[in-house]
């Protein structure tokens, strides 16, 4: 029994490509989590930014936010509006401060080891 060239170098050419697929390494670096989804909050004040360590709170929040992760997102956590005294302000826990201070030694040009740096913080 004689097997065409054509059908042995497919086979060939499908068995190492499956073998490849499972010993490959994964893409990159650490994927970052995905942020929330923000909604603003029943008394009209919220953050006036999506995303990253620039926080101001005001009385016009954006409805909805995107969900991608941007560096500076974790600290967000940290941080709130409040409308206490008929002002919308901003609110900070002293972990925002040590967060914020953390991520922004990271910087760098590579966003994965910027974020892996983040990781840490």
């Amino acid at each position: 029994m004689k097997i065409s060239p054509v059908i042995l170098a497919t086979g060939i050419m499908v068995l190492t490509l499956s073998a490849a697929g499972c010993t490959s390494p994964p893409a990159s670096g650490p994927v970052p989590p995905a942020s929330p989804v923000i909604t603003t909050a029943s008394s009209g004040c919220g953050f006036t930014t999506c995303h990253g360590l620039d926080l101001a709170c005001g009385q016009n929040p954006p409805e909805v936010c995107t969900s991608i992760y941007m560096l500076g997102d974790k600290c967000r956590q940290y941080a709130s509006c409040s409308n206490d005294g008929g002002s919308c302000s901003l609110v900070t826990t002293p972990q925002f401060a040590i967060c914020k201070n953390c991520i922004e030694k990271c910087g760098g040009a590579n966003p994965v080891d910027a974020f892996s740096c983040e990781a840490k913080c």
